[in-house]
């Protein structure tokens, strides 16, 4: 997701925007079903059967407003979810608790409960009081019996390769077995382990069993931290404890001292052992700790103050290398206009649609909304935006084109978007383009 830009779109999570309580007179034509949802049937299909809460579903979805196609599933495949409790009376899923097998219908809400519930801010007034409408199609109906028994046997074959694999291991020779069931491959050191309340400085590499990495702060940040506080999981913390100054450990943690059945957010599988490498770096009382801390801080801010000391040189120097001689707003941003706009110039409180990308000095890209494949969305004003982004687009009407060179107290201040490419204090040039006033 976007460095600049808290999410702001209208996206499948609006599936599950919701009606108000009362009849609104965009409703006509439509009948309140039992569920709550305003509906009206294109096709019945009398199949009889209809899906419960906790069931499975695929259907086929068209989302419109004003004659305007948001979203369509005849673009892709059709949409697979699992009917959980609405949270909101009147939504998708109220509609299709409503239908049976074969049917089609349309369901209608109103787009102030989508910005209101969903994006937690009121309708902007080109949407109040305006319906959104969605064509359903319900295809298929999964029953959750079977989905249930369906994750159970893969659960269960899962935890069967994860101990056939942990057995393995643990008749390797040198392997030792924790208590707690930690399988120790290597050991090297003799220094001394923390204690409960040291810090530690350490580094670490954690793969799956097939070699992939799943996390790794070799070559890239030691990590520091109070030795009790758990981190990452159980079984690694439990390393932490067992790894000496100076020497390095790697091991197997099971499952159950890991991210268990359920896995991690897609990274680490159900069932997944994790196959680790630590190597430590330090081991260091309260006080010992403190002083490296200052001393680090200490340094870091002196390198801070020389970067923020060299800006204006360095803005300077981009200037004149790149024969820019535009005068600078009051705030000390330069824009460029490379091409203008047509129509009304952005305003305070206007939800613009923005495409950017932002580089250093050196013209090394950091980040851009191309690779988004769509523009960003957000209401000026509302802190959503670096400053000198919401200042130069006050200055440009749709369509236009303009180049910022910005101080970094209008870009990123004393914040380290990349330790090498843009760190605190570092001016950012950005190439801004404004697709639409919405």
């Amino acid at each position: 997701m976007s460095k600049l830009q808290k999410c702001f779109a209208l996206s499948l999570v609006v599936l599950f925007a919701v009606s108000c309580n009362k009849t609104p007179s965009v409703f006509k034509g439509f009948q309140k079903t039992e569920t709550g949802a305003y509906m009206r049937f294109y096709e019945r299909s009398g199949s009889g059967l209809s899906p419960r809460l906790n069931d499975g579903v695929t259907f086929e979805m068209a989302q419109y407003f004003n004659d305007t196609m948001l979203f369509d599933t005849h673009d892709s495949e059709p949409i697979d979810i699992i009917l959980e409790q609405a949270s909101f009376v009147g939504d998708v899923t109220d509609a299709l608790l409503s239908m049976q097998v074969g049917d089609s219908a349309q369901l209608v809400v109103l787009s102030d409960s989508v910005f209101v519930s969903i994006m937690g801010m009121e309708a902007p007034e080109e949407y109040a009081g305006k319906p959104i409408y969605y064509d359903l199609k319900l295809l298929s109906i999964k029953p959750f019996e079977e989905i249930e028994a369906e994750n159970k046997r893969i659960a269960d074959s899962l935890q069967a390769e994860e101990q056939a694999y942990l057995s393995a291991l643990k008749d390797e020779a040198g392997a030792i077995v924790t208590e707690s069931g930690l399988i120790i491959l290597e050991q090297k050191g003799k220094g001394k382990v923390a204690q409960m309340g040291d810090y530690v400085d350490f580094d670490f590499l954690m793969c799956d069993r097939d070699g992939d990495t799943i996390m790794c702060s070799y070559g890239i940040e030691s990590v520091i931290m109070q030795y009790g506080e758990e981190v990452i999981c159980e079984g690694f913390n439990e390393a932490l404890g067992m790894v000496p100054q100076g020497g390095i450990m790697r091991f197997v943690i099971p499952s159950e001292l890991g991210f268990g059945e359920d896995g991690y957010q897609g990274v680490v599988s159900p069932f997944e052992p994790i196959v680790a490498k630590v190597t430590m770096n330090e081991v260091m009382d309260k006080a010992a700790y403190e002083e490296k801390t200052a001393a680090r801080e200490a340094q870091m801010e002196a390198l801070r103050q020389q970067r923020s000391s060299m800006e204006k040189e360095l803005i300077e120097s981009y200037l004149k290398k790149n024969n820019i001689e535009v005068t600078p707003t009051e705030s000390g941003i330069y824009i460029i206009n490379d091409m203008e706009g047509t129509g009304n110039v952005a305003q305070w409180g206007d939800i613009v649609a923005v495409h950017y990308i932002l580089y250093n000095l050196n013209g090394d890209q950091i980040e851009s909304s191309y690779d988004f494949e769509e523009p960003i969305r957000f209401k000026l004003g509302q802190g959503e935006m670096i400053p000198c982004i919401e200042e130069a687009l006050m200055t440009m009407a749709p369509g236009a084109r303009v180049t910022v060179v910005s101080p970094s107290e209008f870009a990123f201040g004393e914040f380290d978007i990349h330790e090498d490419l843009l760190p605190a204090y570092s001016p950012l040039v950005v190439e801004l383009e404004l697709v639409a006033i919405e």
